[in-house]
């Protein structure tokens, strides 16, 4: 029925990732990320909101009341942003070890993993979301709803195709926005 798979690694390493940390750091995330995404927004297309955590001061936005934005609303960017689509795995740079540089979250980076496919074309870095640069709010809006970027183009894998509600690709615009400069 199904054609069997060439013997070779699914997975290679990046510079920045060890080779033993490649594989497992890479379907972990893949993981978490499907089924959080599925999870915490089945909830909302269904008219009710997930419960945010706690935040740490690390993870604070600069003040959203002072940019106008309803702090509630820039609370649930930022957990769908670090918890759910988990945009900080990789568009954060990363030390030699592979971890997340914490005071450089969200600033772009080379992306942790390589394809694990020959054919489709593979963003090789991410880009800084920081104050998300470059975008207008809709435009944004529309990346994360539909997945259609600026140019309209889809963005490069390993970006997944969100198909987020307004309420929440508004919330994480909101987030972002408030976020300090690029250090």
């Amino acid at each position: 029925m199904f054609s069997r798979m060439p013997q070779r690694p699914l997975l290679r390493s990046v510079a920045l990732v060890p080779a033993a940390l490649a594989p497992a750091a890479f379907l972990r995330l893949a993981l978490v990320c499907s089924a959080a995404v599925s999870l915490a927004l089945a909830p909302a297309a269904a008219g009710s909101s997930a419960q945010t955590p706690e935040r740490t001061s690390a993870e604070a936005p600069a003040d959203a009341a002072a940019a106008g934005v309803a702090p509630d609303r820039v609370e649930r960017g930022r957990y769908l942003v670090h918890h759910v689509a988990m945009c900080v795995q990789c568009h954060s740079p990363r030390d030699r070890r592979g971890e997340l540089l914490e005071q450089r979250l969200l600033e772009g980076g080379p992306v942790p993993v390589e394809s694990p496919y020959t054919g489709p074309r593979w963003a090789f870095m991410a880009p800084h979301l920081k104050r998300v640069p470059g975008y207008t709010e809709e435009e944004f809006v529309r990346l994360l709803r539909i997945g259609l970027t600026r140019n309209e183009t889809r963005p490069l894998a390993p970006m997944p195709p969100f198909r987020m509600t307004e309420e929440d690709a508004r919330a994480i615009w909101s987030y972002l926005r408030s976020l300090g400069p690029i250090s």
